[in-house]
């Protein structure tokens, strides 16, 4: 198993969260541990929301085939850069490290930040929302309401790894059993889902704008896993873990906001078990849906900004916890100046810069395989990285394909293909001629 490290901090203990290095073999933890955390991540409010979505615009029988699609890449993605986490042991921006150099993965690390705080903001937001509508005796604005929000999903987050299992303990059964009862409320308040199958919807999406909504809402969430996957002890853990984690969160609530939907006429969620009179059923779903996948957002936004820390002469010497600090206050800060009027714009940012990141670091570490840790930066990554973008956005933009999967596939191709020629001109410009015609290779 791979141990390098940029800089040697020593032996490092919880509360770096083994950020500067390989996560130790004795540390590693169980498939039953691993699953139990991973699944945290995609359990989140937002997939009610996506499937919901999906759902109201377009038949029953193509809306299933979307979600299915859309989260087939998803679970791809998770695998392919759990495996690598798995191998390396390293957090998801130091991986960024060995394609893109050192300060090339200092902007991605910039980037994992700011999603971070973007959806732990947005959804702080939301939830207050959500407690002032339903507890009408609710006394504090929605402003320090999300600010409160957001804090107490800190509370695991400082502890790290062993904080995420705590709650994930609690939060991954809790939230489980409360969408599938939720679910059944729905199918019995509404005399069963005997109008799903024959649904017509009023207004249509595409079929790539369908996908596209489910691969662009949790890429980010696919990215990162990463920082999870390190803590794995076996390959197969990886592949397990994340189909499992991944069908259960992303595919298993898409469906059940889909029904929902469906069902009620209604793409919101939370809208629709309002008007079923089940709003604080809807309620606890959310809670503890925000919990297990907020806490994992502000983790991996820390994780992202020791990355950056690591080259500055404040190496090792700023905590976990500290970072995690400071993306939580940031996030409140923003939740309570109401963020969610103004995302849209950062999420569509995010959405196209974000998946060509994957592509690249794949195509490192299965075809390249050539580090450039030791460099500052990697022009082939960067350049990979705009060409990934640029033809996301254009895909997003004409509607033509996947726009998530056009950047993954895309920015991979192209740092492959400049690597090649790159390599190609290096090895015939240190090709030298001797006086007999021999060539020689130093």
């Amino acid at each position: 198993m791979e141990n390098k490290v940029e800089k040697n901090h020593g032996n490092q203990d919880d509360s770096y969260e083994y950020a500067f290095e390989s996560v130790p073999v004795d540390k590693r933890r169980s498939l039953s541990r691993l699953t139990l955390v991973l699944a945290g991540y995609p359990i989140a409010l937002s997939n009610f929301v996506i499937g919901g979505s999906v759902g109201v615009n377009m038949s029953f029988s193509d809306a299933l085939v979307a979600i299915f699609a859309g989260n087939a890449i998803l679970i791809a993605v998770v695998i392919a850069m759990g495996i690598l986490a798995f191998k390396t042991g390293l957090s998801t921006t130091f991986l960024s490290k060995r394609a893109f150099g050192k300060s090339g993965s200092h902007i991605f690390a910039v980037l994992l930040a700011l999603s971070a705080i973007t959806w732990t903001s947005v959804n702080g937001d939301i939830f207050a929302r959500m407690i002032k509508a339903t507890f009408g005796w609710w006394p504090l604005p929605v402003a320090i309401t999300a600010i409160l929000v957001i804090f107490m999903w800190l509370y695991s987050a400082l502890k790290g790894f062993k904080g995420l299992e705590t709650i994930s303990k609690f939060g991954v059964p809790a939230a489980l059993v409360l969408t599938v009862y939720s679910v059944y409320k729905v199918w019995s308040t509404s005399n069963g889902f005997e109008s799903v199958f024959s649904y017509v919807p009023t207004s249509t999406i595409s079929f790539t704008a369908a996908t596209a909504a489910v691969v662009g809402g949790w890429i980010y969430g696919a990215t990162i896993t990463p920082d999870v996957c390190r803590f794995a002890k076996r390959k197969i853990h990886v592949v397990i873990a994340g189909s499992v984690a991944f069908s259960i969160g992303c595919l298993g609530f898409q469906i059940a906001g889909m029904l929902v939907a469906i069902s009620t006429g209604i793409g919101d969620f939370t809208a629709a078990m309002g008007a079923l009179g089940l709003l604080f059923l809807a309620f606890l779903a959310a809670f503890f849906c925000l919990w297990t996948t907020q806490d994992k957002d502000i983790y991996a936004g820390s994780l992202a900004l020791q990355n950056i820390i690591n080259d500055t002469k404040y190496s090792g010497k700023i905590k976990h916890k500290h970072n995690a600090l400071v993306i939580a206050s940031i996030a409140a800060i923003f939740a309570a100046l109401g963020i969610y009027s103004y995302i849209m714009p950062i999420i569509q940012f995010l959405a196209i810069l974000i998946p060509p990141v994957p592509g690249i670091v794949i195509a490192q570490e299965l075809i390249v395989k050539r580090s450039k840790e030791d460099r500052q930066v990697s022009v082939t990554s960067i350049i990979a990285w705009l060409v990934g973008g640029v033809l996301s956005f254009i895909s997003l933009q004409t509607g033509l394909l996947i726009p998530p999967l056009v950047g993954i596939i895309s920015a991979g191709l192209s740092y492959i293909l400049l690597e090649k020629l790159m390599y190609k001109n290096v090895t015939i410009m240190s090709t030298k001629i001797d006086e007999n015609g021999i060539q020689q290779q130093n």
